[in-house]
């Protein structure tokens, strides 16, 4: 992704308060629903297209992408290296404009970074001259909230993520997975209303990842948060997710929606089922055209 997480964060901090326009645009935004018809749409998006110029053309990395994510809920990007996911992500988070299309969170399109998103990249990008506390605090200080008010919000989230008593600590004396926590809990304390995950786990060992998984699922329904990640993990979307979305490769578009049929209070062991199983294969065999 594009821009330093100092640069992105304080992007996103600057554009708290909202303009006469975005105030405006909210209130007029229809009462649009999810996929389903069931739940509003927290996340809107419709024929989004990004095109970069390439020599003696243009490249085609999006192409008519239309996809709406629920308030509260759990949608998972997955599709081949290179397909365009991350650059889907780029486009709602701000970092990247697009060529055609709107993306909108509440009525409101997007037009750059805001606090109503919180974005953790694969790699930690914590300041290692902060402590824990001090990198979670981050965003609240460029938020301009007080030493109290910055106080009150980052024991409340350490506690929620399991971290109070490494609140003093430097990430060089963190694992991989302490880190990673560290930065959910920085981008969740800013009380976004969208958080977007680029591959949070994909640098990660494969029991640290299952133990995150937990972790995520945990501060996901506690926060009741909308999620919308980007992997390459098969397993990993159809565990974590209430929706699989399947790009296809590039110009990415989208070529299934799979809703997940294990609940929100899913236990580990429904990987070992065999529904989740053949969950696996179909999806497996949609991204490499086998169906």
């Amino acid at each position: 992704m594009g821009g330093t997480v100092e640069s992105v964060t304080a992007a996103a901090a600057a554009s708290a308060v909202p303009t006469a326009d975005s105030v405006a645009a909210r209130e007029a935004g229809p009462g649009d629903t999810g996929t389903d018809g069931a739940a509003p749409a927290k996340l809107r998006i419709r024929g989004l297209e990004k095109r970069y110029p390439v020599k003696g053309g243009e490249l085609l990395a999006l192409d008519g992408i239309d996809l709406d994510v629920p308030a509260g809920g759990f949608v998972t990007l997955v599709g081949t290296s290179g397909c365009g996911k991350s650059t889907l992500l780029n486009i709602v988070a701000g970092l990247v404009a697009p060529s055609a299309g709107d993306v909108t969170v509440d009525g409101d399109r997007i037009v750059g970074p805001g606090p109503d998103r919180g974005l953790v990249f694969q790699a930690y990008s914590l300041f290692p001259w902060r402590t824990v506390a001090e990198n979670v605090a981050f965003g609240l200080e460029c938020q301009r909230l007080s030493r109290t008010q910055r106080r009150a919000r980052v024991d409340a989230m350490l506690a929620t993520v399991g971290l109070t008593e490494f609140a003093e600590w430097l990430p060089r004396d963190l694992s991989g997975g302490m880190c990673q926590r560290v930065a959910i809990a920085r981008a969740l304390v800013i009380e976004p209303d969208l958080l977007l995950l680029d591959e949070p786990f994909g640098a990660l060992d494969l029991q640290t990842r299952k133990n995150l998984h937990e972790f995520l699922r945990l501060v996901w329904q506690r926060t009741g948060a909308t999620v919308l990640m980007v992997t390459h993990d098969i397993g990993e979307a159809i565990y974590l997710s209430d929706q699989v979305v399947l790009l296809s490769d590039r110009p990415a578009r989208v070529v299934e929606r799979i809703d997940v049929p294990f609940g929100r209070s899913r236990e580990p062991n429904v990987r070992r089922d065999t529904r989740f199983l053949e969950l696996e294969d179909e999806v497996d065999d949609l991204l490499h055209g086998r169906r």
